[in-house]
C-alpha cells in the first residue's frame, strides 16, 4: 500500500471548506476532472453518508460511497470500484480550525490490484493520486478565496 497524507490551510471558514470539498460536484471545475455523478444520494444528505458518486477523470474512473459525514469536521470514503482497478483502504478528509483559515487533512492508503508487479505500478501511480488531490485543494482554495 502507498499512502496519500497531505495537509494544506485553506484561507476560508471551515464550514465553507468542507461544504466545497464533500461536495463532489464542485470537482468538475477541477482541471482533468471529466464528469462527476451522484449515483446515490446520502441518507441525510446528498453528499453525506450513504451516497455513492461517480468520479472519472483521463486517467482513473472511481466510485465511491461516503461511510462517514460529521460537518464540518470530517468525512470518510472508502472505493467501491475503480478503472484501473485500486485496492484501497478507506480514506479520510479531515478538517480543524486554525488561525487564517482550515487545516485540511487528506488522507488514504492504496496499491494498484495488478496480478503481477503490483508495487511497481503503485509506486508508478502514486504521482498521479497526489496530483489529483493538490488540483483538488488548489480549485477549493482558489474558488474559496475571499469568504
Amino acid at each position: 500500500m502507498r499512502t496519500v497524507d497531505i495537509e494544506r490551510t485553506i484561507a476560508a471558514p471551515r464550514s465553507d471548506v468542507f461544504d466545497w470539498l464533500t461536495d463532489a460536484t464542485n470537482y468538475q471545475r477541477v482541471p482533468f476532472v471529466r464528469r462527476v455523478t451522484l449515483v446515490r444520494p446520502g441518507d441525510t444528505t446528498g453528499h453525506g453518508a450513504g451516497a455513492v458518486r461517480l468520479i472519472v477523470t483521463p486517467l482513473l474512473r472511481l466510485t465511491e460511497e461516503i461511510i462517514e459525514y460529521d460537518p464540518p469536521r470530517l468525512m470518510r470514503y472508502r472505493l467501491l470500484k475503480s478503472v484501473p482497478p485500486l485496492r484501497h483502504q478507506d480514506g479520510s478528509i479531515s478538517f480543524d480550525e486554525v488561525p487564517g483559515g482550515t487545516r485540511v487533512h487528506w488522507f488514504a492508503d492504496f496499491e494498484m490490484a495488478t496480478p503481477i508487479l503490483s508495487g511497481l505500478c503503485t509506486r508508478t501511480f502514486r504521482p498521479i493520486i497526489v496530483g489529483g488531490v493538490h488540483l483538488v485543494l488548489n480549485t477549493a482554495e482558489r474558488e474559496l478565496k475571499g469568504i
